[in-house]
């Protein structure tokens, strides 16, 4: 590919390319002003956690040619950037949050041996890819609340007798509304994901109470 203009002298436009660089200066944070940024065929291996979040303005990214193994989260966040240059960098994968990149209009992705998304998606071209990277940030973040949820008692499994007590009135909980639903009839129909977060919060009040009774002064 052709070499990318970019020896304009304007303020907000920086071309640090081919300076055999490793990482991003730290002064380059701080020309938090700059829209166009130009890093090609350096060997930077990542890029800062806070990047995105310092350049906020940012319209055009060119780290073709890198190190890159991946993009950090924060990107997501990010409301300015239009074209993102990622050509032959070794990122396998793309983060979810890229998605949320509502102005994104142009993506090189060429030579990055991507399996996220998976080839079809990305022959589809970049508005599949955004869903895609979308969906799968949604459907992460409910795996990550459910999998609290299941796993709560196993973080304090260090103080069985309060846990044994909890299961007891787990038990007697579940007693008593199966036999409240079988005197009240059928009053609807519960979805298993809703059981689960329902147990989830009874779970956090039962484990509050018993804090609270512990801590409650002998009388």
């Amino acid at each position: 590919m052709s070499e990318l203009p970019c020896e304009e002298e304007e303020e907000d436009v920086l071309c640090l390319s081919r300076r055999a660089l490793r990482s991003i200066p730290a002064s380059v944070l701080h020309t938090t002003h700059l829209k166009s940024l130009y890093l090609e065929g350096n060997e930077i291996s990542s890029l800062p956690e806070r990047f995105f979040s310092r350049m906020s303005s940012l319209v055009w990214l060119d780290v073709r040619n890198n190190r890159l193994s991946g993009l950090p989260a924060a990107i997501g966040q990010h409301r300015c950037l239009k074209t993102l240059l990622l050509e032959g960098n070794p990122i396998s994968a793309l983060p979810p949050e890229l998605g949320h990149v509502i102005t994104l209009k142009a993506l090189s992705l060429r030579k990055c041996p991507l399996v996220f998304p998976p080839q079809d998606v990305l022959d589809r071209g970049l508005p599949s890819i955004l869903h895609y990277l979308r969906s799968s940030a949604l459907t992460d973040e409910s795996a990550a609340v459910e999998k609290l949820c299941l796993s709560e008692l196993e973080q304090c499994e260090e103080d069985e007798p309060e846990i044994l007590r909890f299961e007891e009135l787990r038990r007697r909980m579940i007693q008593v509304e199966q036999a409240e639903l079988g005197s009240a009839g059928d009053g609807g129909t519960r979805t298993p994901r809703a059981d689960l977060i329902s147990s989830c919060f009874i779970r956090l009040n039962i484990v509050s109470a018993l804090d609270d009774v512990q801590r409650s002064p002998a009388v």
